[in-house]
């Protein structure tokens, strides 16, 4: 068997260990100091140390502490609406709905994804189907689906129910037209606050709430639903309250009699911990357990109606458990917990056995994330197997070896009721205890005693100080009674004990968690364990301040339960135990069913980060396993998981999953995937959308897409916002988390990166937006304001928002005012101290806007939209409860006013608006008046600018809506669950007139200058402007690509480009665009320089100067260079190509990222080089060498392997022959261009002495120029004489190259004279720069 174990050194080297079981017992002592989940994790983190690893499909818990934080209003711990909500809010609207009369019927398309689902926990086979080829399935947030071909097709089983987040279903077996269906997501990532429990008695045809959250709190989320075999009526269920309410979180089981109708509590919790499951002994329904989270498993002998714990070898306060009951010996029960432990227990519950690797430090987490993906099946004909998921699939078999193992653990008895332990990160106990001087070698098994006498203990006190206080700075009071004993039970003797007395009252107090108010009541009475005997007077060593620490054993934080009153003569008969405990531990055998990211063997493994796209491969993150199709006779079955990418089977075989690629894709139709955001093609039925968990995926080329339309995926990890180009239907952008930003130039068909210049401080829902008009100017916000670019994402530029109103965080919106590109909207809070910005001037600035005057502290703004005619008019929507979902302003934000008409005192709109979250808004182009709304419960419209508001009557799903778009003649729809929607409007469609953009300059070797624009509209005239002067006017046009050529423009530097066009009178701007423009010099046959003549040489990315470290000038790139960028360096000097001895020299450092081993240039995983290319046209470039990186020398590799700089002593020489890419007499332009792909920079590239076809390099003083400066060193001024015959610049430069002063100078000019003025005295530089001559001299200003 393949054994899978992940070890990390010092230096974190990964080493995989193959060991063979051996069937002897052997005991270990191995005190739990080694964390085994953090060696797998190391693994799964690869990526935040290497760009190149895989990029994770996802953060499910993300989108939930968003849901949470854009719910939560000002002032508030959390949100505050009602259990259910959404469904009554829904009810509402159905019922105004029925008594308004809509005269507009929408007909929505649904566009797909068809071969991709969304996160799936809820699943059974129809038991009135011999074949088991009908299937129900729930969605985390798409309701309910029913297929009867075994998953080549599905439809839904929820029509005219709201998409509800179904993520438990269980069907009667007795009856099967009895289905009940569990809403929400109780477990870690589930983002859907539930509705309680459904019901259908017509097979899944019609539903019926018989649990709503105002009734039992404590079932808002439905973890699992038994049913009694023999008896359709008697149903028990877990559940837990909102995992939002400012409340602790409440959980129970409950159990119904009468299918349903009443109910009783059987188990209720009020301190946190939660019923994570149920379920039932498959040969007897009396006998039932229960996964709690924080306790372990309990059992029911009497069909639900009481439980006892049973958690005897289970680890103390678990986090989630999943259990999973042997088909073949009911006795045998496995319990995965969430932190990748695996337990069984062959005795009903009675006694638990860790099962685990042969060497216990090999033990590792199999889960990873298994508060969020944690399911078990056990193996229907064996029963000493098991299947588990998490992340992964894994099946792990007993084996006859035992090992016993002393474990230092902490025990409790009968103290849920009043006692918990807080996990403050301690390095034992699961995090709850920490051990003081006393090594853990000669540390005591000891008892703590509740209700079996009391004795006295050292009090100290802090000053009513919180956390990280000193040792030192615990102040010894005295010596008091506390309510426990504690006991050496090795050596039968009591022992020593200290306690800080926070509250200062003179005892020991146990109250509830407390760490947010004043921290003088802070629930922090903190218990020391001393290896001292019990005296009952004080111990002379520990009376002392800081004595706490003396022959401390342990340390621990106790709190009292949820609600709990202290009563010191009141305490339960109870104990702690602490010590090493002896646990044996069951050998297994490890075998990787599913492996994801390639960490193991790669079975059945993503392929190049994309889920299954017609490959037999599965996605990760499994919520429930199945065995199907099982045959006794010859023992094979389906294996079936549901996961975060819908549902996979499967091969048959006796041993499924084991062969690679061995699973298929059975979720066809199963839409119920959840977008963030989703847009057009301009002229094409095409799609393209970012996916919760799922990355972003595009609908296929050359066909109208629909229901079943299958997606191809283009950018992983979650998806965002997306944005295809109305002008140029060929570009199309996306997103992932973070600003994490990819385009494509071609359709979608390949794609890069588009983060040039650009941080990665973006929130994590990416934001983009853009005017139609304008499509290639694009925005992001980043935490320090708001990012640009003008050339669809090349390459960015942020524009700061230094202003004590400024905020940013993980939903910052961002939007171009429809009817004026020049107006950009920044939106995250509003309150007095956080507010909406606005930018009227592109973007260049942004200034703050006034908060509603009305509700000054509104809270998070979750969106922000536009008017298509008014450009001082947005709206600013809101998900508060019981507040305005929409205020507009027509004023630039100067005053808002709510147009959903909530009452502050009802908290509900007299508009008709629902009491619900606002995700987005669109203003009809052709009727203003005529609004839609995005909510959780679908879209609403009013068709008089805000004054009433219904719910659309459409055929769209009831379906949560995060985003709207108009493109052509449709609004876009994207849902969080049921996928891309869409509806034709003739209406919206508007007429674009684009002026012709500025795409591509380029110079030849004469330093003629050639123009392309493209034009997708005719105009009467055109102007083409650099940096606001007309440099050409153009009275004709075609479509398409048009050229200009103009001689002698002269320009040097970065220029901007744009173009005003003219028809009928009115005129047309296009975007800027930015473009490196230089001279042309006379071509020459031989060149060398030292770069000491800066004017040579055209930059971008690139400087001629003195840095860091380095003595002489010479041609650096930046330090570090950014991601995603092209550097260039081009000479101004053509070469004349010899017929012999056509070389180039030149001395470099090159520190830039290494590729992968044994790639080359031109392999896609050859990442960042280096490059000198010629061109004989300034078009095309030719290189001149292969590209290359710091694999080239030795110590360039270790420099960049250190994240060192480079320095003088790394120079190596390089010669490149001309030859072996040019012609003789070919007269060629060269340059010097460092590429960087997104992810990993370093310190870059430094060229200098650079001589081509020997020509010696330049002295210090060309015969044609003779100059001087004095005095030097300097007082008060600096005289230059100069003697020169060309027109040239004096500069005086810092030691950074920053120019301070500049002089122009023509052959006349004889002398200047430089006051010296508020120059600092220190050393600059003064620089001569004339065609031809570039030299510097150093000056000393006294």
């Amino acid at each position: 068997m393949k054994k899978y174990f992940f070890v990390f050194s010092v230096s974190l080297l990964c080493v995989l260990l193959l060991f063979h079981l051996k069937k002897s017992p052997q005991t270990d002592i191995t005190p739990n100091l080694l964390k085994p989940e953090q060696r797998l994790q190391l693994v799964i983190n690869r990526e935040k140390k290497e760009k190149k690893e895989r990029i994770r499909m996802g953060y499910p818990n993300k989108h939930t502490e968003l849901q949470k934080l854009m719910k939560t209003g000002y002032g508030q711990d959390g949100p505050t609406y009602e259990g259910g909500y959404q469904l009554k809010e829904f009810k509402k609207l159905q019922e105004r709905n029925q008594s308004a009369r809509q005269e507009i019927e929408y007909f929505f398309v649904e566009r797909g994804p068809g071969n991709i689902s969304g996160r799936t926990r809820a699943f059974f086979v129809d038991a009135s189907d011999a074949s088991q080829n009908t299937w129900f399935a729930g969605a985390a947030s798409g309701g309910i689906w029913k297929t009867i071909n075994g998953g080549s097709s599905w439809e839904t089983s929820s029509e005219g129910l709201p998409n509800l987040g179904t993520n438990a279903l269980a069907q009667s077996p007795s009856n099967p037209d009895v289905i009940f269906a569990g809403t929400g997501e109780q477990y870690g990532g589930g983002d859907i606050n539930g509705l309680g429990l459904f019901k259908s008695t017509n097979h899944g045809q019609d539903w019926f709430q018989i649990i709503s959250p105002d009734e039992i709190p404590a079932a808002q989320q439905i973890g699992r639903i038994i049913i009694n075999p023999g008896n359709k009526d008697e149903i028990v269920v877990s559940g837990t309250s909102s995992k939002w309410s400012q409340k602790s979180v409440k959980s129970g089981i409950y159990k119904s009699l009468d299918g349903g109708f009443s109910w009783s509590e059987s188990l209720l919790l009020t301190n946190g911990d939660v019923v994570d499951m149920v379920l039932n002994d498959p040969t007897n329904w009396n006998i039932q357990y229960a996964a709690i989270s924080g306790r372990g498993v309990y059992k029911s002998i009497n069909g639900g109606k009481n439980w006892s714990n049973k958690s005897i070898g289970l680890p103390f306060n678990p986090g989630r458990i999943e259990l999973g009951i042997s088909p073949v010996n009911s006795k045998i029960i496995w319990a995965s917990e969430e932190n990748g432990r695996l337990y069984v227990s062959k005795d009903g519950a009675e006694n638990w056995f860790f099962v685990g690797e042969l060497n216990s430090s090999q033990n590792f987490n199999f889960l990873i994330q298994g508060s969020y993906d944690n399911s078990v099946l056990a193996h229907p004909f064996n029963a000493d197997k098991v299947y588990i998921g998490g992340v992964n699939i894994w099946e792990f078999t007993l084996t006859d070896s035992i090992r016993t193992v002393k474990n230092l653990e902490l025990r409790k008895s009968n103290t849920e009721d009043f006692l918990n332990f807080i996990d403050f990160g301690g390095d034992y106990g699961a995090g709850i205890m920490d051990i003081g001087e006393i090594d853990l070698a000669n540390l005591e098994n000891i008892e703590i005693r509740f209700d079996q006498g009391t004795q006295k203990a050292h009090r100290f006190t802090v000053n009513g100080a919180g956390s990280g206080v000193n040792d030192s700075n615990y102040k010894y009071e005295d010596y008091v009674e506390v309510p426990f004993q504690v006991w050496d039970v090795n050596n039968e003797k009591q022992l020593m004990v200290s306690f800080r007395d926070q509250q200062e009252d003179g005892n020991w107090n146990l109250i509830p968690m407390n760490t947010s108010t004043e921290s003088s009541l802070h629930s922090r009475e903190y218990l020391f364990i001393h290896l001292i005997d019990y005296n009952e007077s004080p111990d002379s060593n520990i009376a002392i301040n800081g004595g706490q620490t003396f022959q401390q054993m342990y340390f621990l934080w106790p709190v009292g339960t949820e609600n709990y009153t202290f009563d010191p003569l009141e305490l339960p008969i109870a104990k702690i135990e602490i010590g090493y405990f002896n646990k044996e531990t069951i050998v297994r055998e490890t075998f990787n069913i599913s492996d994801a990211y390639r960490q193991f063997d790669g079975n059945n493994s993503l392929i190049y980060d994309k889920p299954a796209d017609g490959e037999n491969a599965i996605h990760p993150d499994h919520h429930s396993l199945h065995a199907l199709n099982i045959n006794s006779s010859d023992q094979t079955f389906n294996l079936l998981s549901t996961n975060d990418g819908g549902i996979y089977l499967s091969r048959l075989s006796k041993k499924p999953g084991r062969e690679d690629m061995s699973f298929d894709f059975v979720s066809t139709g199963f839409n119920t995937t959840q977008f963030y955001a989703a847009d057009k093609m301009p002229g094409e039925d095409r799609y393209i959308g970012g996916m919760q968990d799922q990355g972003t995926y595009l609908s296929p080329k050359g066909s109208s897409s629909n229901a079943s339309s299958a997606y191809g995926h283009v950018i992983a990890g979650d998806g965002f916002e997306a944005l295809w180009n109305n002008r140029d239907p060929k570009k199309v952008i996306g997103s992932q988390y973070r600003n994490g930003f990819y385009s494509s130039s071609d359709g979608g068909q390949t794609w890069s990166s588009a983060s040039s210049g650009i941080g990665e401080d973006g929130p994590f829902l990416s934001r983009l937006a853009n005017s139609r008009s304008y499509p290639d100017r694009i925005y992001a916000v980043g935490a320090y304001g708001v990012y640009k670019s003008n050339n669809f994402g090349e390459n960015w530029n942020l524009t700061p928002i230094e202003s004590e109103y400024w905020m940013s965080s993980n939903y910052t919106d961002l939007e171009v005012s429809e009817a004026n590109a020049n107006i950009i909207w920044a939106a995250n809070y509003m309150s007095e101290n956080t507010r909406v910005f606005v930018s009227t001037d592109g973007g260049l600035t942004f200034t703050s806007t006034e908060t509603y005057s009305e509700i000054p502290n509104m809270g998070p703004v979750i969106a922000i939209n536009t008017h298509p005619t008014e450009d001082s008019t947005a709206f600013a929507q809101f998900g508060i409860d019981g507040l305005p979902k929409v205020l507009k302003t027509r004023d630039l934000g100067k005053t808002w006013v709510d147009i959903t008409g909530f009452d502050l005192e009802s908290g509900s709109s007299n508009k008709g608006f629902p009491n619900t979250v606002v995700e987005g808004l669109i203003c009809f182009p052709n009727d203003p008046s005529h609004m839609w709304v995005a909510t959780e419960i679908g879209i609403v419209e009013s068709l008089n600018g805000g004054d009433s508001w219904n719910l659309i009557n459409s055929n769209l799903p009831m379906v949560k809506v995060l985003d709207m778009k108009i493109q052509d003649d449709q609004i876009i729809i994207a849902t969080y669950g049921r996928g891309i929607w869409s509806v034709t409007v003739p209406e919206v469609e508007r007429e674009i007139v684009f002026a012709p953009n500025v795409v591509q300059v380029d110079i030849d070797l004469t330093g003629k200058t050639t123009l392309k624009l493209i034009y997708s509209d005719l105009f009467d005239s055109t102007h083409i402007f650099v940096d606001d002067e007309i440099i050409y006017s153009d009275q004709e046009q075609t479509m398409g690509p048009v050229s200009f050529t103009i001689n002698n423009l002269n320009l040097n530097g970065k220029k901007s480009f744009h173009t005003v066009a003219y028809r009928n009178g009115s005129s047309y701007e296009s975007i800027e665009s930015e473009f490196l423009m230089y001279e042309v010099f006379d071509p020459k046959i031989s060149y060398s320089t030292d770069f000491s003549n800066s004017s040579d040489v055209a930059t971008d990315g690139f400087s001629i100067g003195y840095q860091p470290g380095f003595s002489n000038i010479a041609l650096h790139s930046r330090h570090d260079y950014p991601a995603s960028k092209e550097l260039v360096a081009v000479l101004k000097t053509p070469i004349q190509v010899r017929e012999t001895d056509a070389t180039i020299e030149f001395k470099e450092i090159v520190i830039v990222e290494t590729g992968q081993a044994n790639t080359a240039y031109g392999d896609e995983e050859f990442w960042d080089y280096v490059i000198l290319e010629g061109s004989i046209d300034g078009i095309n470039w030719t290189p001149l060498l292969d590209g290359y990186d710091s694999d080239s020398d030795k110590e360039w590799l270790s420099a960049y392997n250190g994240q060192a700089n480079g320095d003088p002593s790394m120079y190596k020489e390089r010669t490149i022959n001309i030859l072996e890419s040019f012609n003789p007499g070919d007269e060629i332009l060269i340059r010097f261009r460092l590429f960087s792909d997104p992810g990993v920079q370093a310190w870059g590239w430094v060229i200098d002495d650079l001589v081509i076809q020997e020509a010696p390099l330049m002295t210090k003083k060309d015969k044609e120029v003779d100059w001087e400066i004095y005095p030097n060193p300097i007082t008060d001024f600096i005289k230059i004489n100069l003697q020169i015959n060309t027109k040239g610049l004096i500069k005086i430069l810092d030691l950074q190259g920053k120019v301070i002063r500049t002089q122009l100078i023509t052959p006349e000019t004889k002398r200047i004279l430089f006051e010296r003025g508020d120059l600092k005295a220190g050393i600059y530089l003064v620089s001569l720069e004339a065609q031809g001559f570039n030299q510097i001299k150093k000056v000393l200003v006294h």
